[in-house]
């Protein structure tokens, strides 16, 4: 089995870090929402996607997408 390759988003500035902190914290809208706030996050903040799945609970290739 193939893990995923290194992904990362667009630099995000400074509010839509904060909308997505707020989406995390609040537990705004969905858990779908709330998941893809908090892998968003992470990988502008740099982490790669094998850590981002170990921490979020999922798999490499469904934090990848």
């Amino acid at each position: 089995m193939r893990t995923a390759e290194r992904v990362r988003v667009r630099e995000i500035d400074g509010n839509e870090g904060q909308r997505l902190l707020r989406i995390i914290r609040r537990g705004i809208g969905s858990v779908v929402t709330w998941r893809r706030a908090q892998v968003v996050l992470l990988s502008a903040q740099g982490m790669f996607v094998a850590k981002i799945a170990k921490v979020t609970f999922t798999s490499p290739d469904r934090s990848a997408t």
